[in-house]
């Protein structure tokens, strides 16, 4: 069997001719979208493939990697993790308004040489994707432009940084700038997506093709490392037995792993 962890706008592409016409006819899974806007009316039943591909994108990501010269830099009253709210509280999901920060050194020191930290400032999926192209058209932009924009953009995770520890600038040694793009290309995200809108995810992974289970952020329970681990384990369980796990895990326990 296969456990296919690609984002779910992908999968057409990963098939063949006979895979793409399997799920093409097989019925497309209910979400809660569909119980949302369901007035009993008459509508067009569309295939499996077809609603994977018209499954709502959220929007991406702009990181901010940073690191700092720690010198005289009390990190005892420093927090492992801030959220920073740049435009206050009306709207959470606003457009870069919800900013984190994430201070790892405070929880391990070894994370960076001595006498400096880390910091990951970022805004997680309300970074547009469109802005990031020529004239919000498909093209790319200029080099000099997309680097000037990232600048620009990242202005608002440096403000959250300085909240925090207000010479974080003055104290820089390295710092990345991570956009939609870098999540497009480096990582494979159509579009630099977070991930699929909530109303939109598949109830499970199940597919019309023996062998073939779907895992991942567009699986119920949806976005984050967490949500993802469990519909990767039900994936896992999904092909093998739960005795054949138990099994395996006495197997590891024989050689002293567990």
């Amino acid at each position: 069997g296969v456990i296919c962890n690609a984002p779910v706008w992908s999968l057409r592409s990963l098939l063949d001719d006979a895979g793409k016409q399997l799920l093409e006819t097989a019925e497309a899974p209910p979400n809660k979208r569909q119980s949302i806007n369901d007035d009993n009316d008459a509508t067009e039943a569309k295939g499996y493939l077809t609603n994977l591909d018209e499954i709502e994108q959220t929007r991406s990501f702009l990181h901010l990697h940073l690191a700092l010269n720690a010198t005289d830099l009390d990190l005892t009253k420093l927090e492992a993790h801030y959220t920073v709210m740049s435009q206050g509280l009306s709207d959470p999901t606003a457009e870069l308004n919800m900013i984190a920060v994430s201070n790892p050194c405070v929880l391990d020191d070894t994370l960076a040489p001595p006498g400096t930290i880390v910091l990951h400032a970022y805004g997680a999926g309300n970074e547009p994707y469109d802005i990031w192209n020529s004239n919000n058209s498909t093209q790319k932009l200029p080099r000099s432009e997309y680097n000037a924009l990232k600048e620009q953009r990242a202005q608002v995770l440096w403000d959250a940084v300085e909240s925090i520890i207000p010479d974080a600038k003055s104290r820089t040694i390295l710092s990345l700038i991570g956009s939609p793009k870098t999540h497009e290309r480096y990582l494979r995200r159509p579009n630099g997506t977070y991930g699929a809108a909530t109303e939109d995810l598949l109830p499970d992974g199940s597919t019309a093709i023996e062998g073939l289970v779907l895992c991942g952020d567009s699986i119920f329970p949806g976005i984050g490392v967490p949500a993802v681990a469990v519909n990767g384990a039900g994936a896992a369980n999904a092909m093998v037995s739960v005795w054949d796990h138990w099994k395996a895990m006495d197997r590891l326990k024989d050689q002293g792993v567990l």
